[in-house]
């Protein structure tokens, strides 16, 4: 029997794409929810299914023949039962494997009460990760305090709400002298950091999480960095969100970079207008502003030269991109200059080291004086915390 099929999101669910699916196979529609969101779509069938794209890439079809009305949950997507617990870090073992510290992060994303239950030292500016390295959180006003948990194996930020501040500045010094450099969103809510020992390889897990005021931009950024955009038609919803977010840019300018950069690579260019100029204008700390309408006038008015070489060039003068689509956007711009831009393009590889490109925002490898370049075998995974 067709009618309105309702779709709800628990509060514990990450934003995630939805296709409804027929009972012949045919995608119906796909649409985009937040945490506690609901939205109905017209199925031909009462046992029409759902197939969730959660932020991590993971695929899940869910079954409810005869309902009209789901209920999508992360604990029963996870196959627990209702009001339970996810995994505690009590379930890591000392020597863990790579897919267990993921299946304790994505526990510990969607459930941030956690920390509270366990053991804490007193907040400390730099925190001492066992023997495996030590850690900092830097802003404006200096490092900020963080505390200790999981058995000194993990620190952890409660960061101040302050969506216009400048970016903040994370720092991992491991044991082999190697030195991890993080660029943060300023409108960062909630920080952690890993330390683990790896049981089926050599060396050791370092993995960073990261929760922000804007939990739909991050799950955005999640899927930019991957390439998973589907289609521009399965991503009807997410334009139209990335459209608020670039609006909104005096209230979070981190998010409306997340929107134009999800807008530009659906060459969405009408929904941009020169919102992006503004952002590159009212924003001097974000270099992804100056990128992104580098990038817009590069797709829109090619022969404007002039005005695309300035802007590249000013991104150049405020530092790195804070995030690695604007990195790579950057050097690919400064490369289209030709020999005009190598000298910029040259001082931007060159300040930004070793980048880890597996990482949604700027991060780069480099080794502390008198140290050789870093050769480490130690695993990097940085990620937001909506990567369910």
């Amino acid at each position: 029997m067709s009618g309105a099929l309702t779709i709800r999101f628990a509060p514990d669910m990450p934003a995630a794409t939805v296709e409804v699916i027929s009972p012949d196979l045919e995608v119906v529609q796909r649409v985009m929810l937040d945490p506690g969101r609901s939205t109905s779509v017209q199925v031909p069938s009462e046992t029409s299914m759902l197939r969730v794209h959660l932020p991590s890439g993971q695929v899940v079809t869910l079954k409810d023949p005869g309902n009209l009305n789901r209920v999508v949950s992360l604990a029963m997507i996870q196959g627990r039962s209702p009001g339970s617990l996810p995994p505690s870090e009590e379930d890591l073992p000392e020597q863990s494997s790579v897919s267990e510290i993921r299946r304790y992060h994505r526990a510990r994303g969607r459930t941030p009460r956690l920390a509270t239950l366990l053991p804490m030292a007193p907040p400390t500016p730099l925190l001492q990760l066992r023997n495996y390295g030590s850690v900092e959180l830097t802003g404006n006003a200096g490092t900020l305090p963080g505390v200790l948990a999981s058995s000194g194996r993990e620190a952890e930020w409660q960061v101040p709400h302050n969506p216009q501040q400048p970016p903040l500045a994370l720092k991992i010094l491991e044991q082999s002298g190697t030195r991890l450099d993080l660029r943060v969103p300023g409108d960062a809510s909630r920080v952690w950091v890993r330390a683990d020992a790896l049981r089926d390889r050599s060396g050791v897990s370092f993995s960073v999480r990261i929760a922000t005021l804007a939990s739909t931009a991050d799950t955005i950024a999640g899927y930019l960095q991957r390439g998973d955009l589907y289609s521009a038609e399965a991503m009807t919803q997410w334009i139209e969100e990335a459209t608020g977010l670039l609006f909104d840019k005096m209230e979070d300018p981190y998010a409306a970079a997340v929107g134009a950069y999800l807008l530009l690579r659906l060459k969405k260019f009408n929904q941009m207008r020169d919102w992006a100029r503004n952002l590159a204008h009212r924003f001097g700390f974000l270099p992804d502003g100056c990128v992104i309408w580098a990038w817009q006038l590069i797709h829109q008015q090619p022969s404007n030269a002039a005005e695309i070489r300035n802007y590249l060039l000013m991104a150049v003068d405020r530092g790195l991109p804070l995030y690695t689509e604007g990195l790579r956007l950057l050097t690919d711009g400064l490369r289209l200059m030709g020999p005009d831009g190598q000298a910029a393009r040259d001082a931007v590889i060159k300040s930004a080291g070793v980048v880890l490109w597996s990482s949604p925002l700027t991060a780069s490898l480099a080794a502390e004086p008198g140290i050789a370049p870093p050769t480490d075998p130690s695993l990097h995974d940085i990620a937001f915390a909506s990567e369910a």
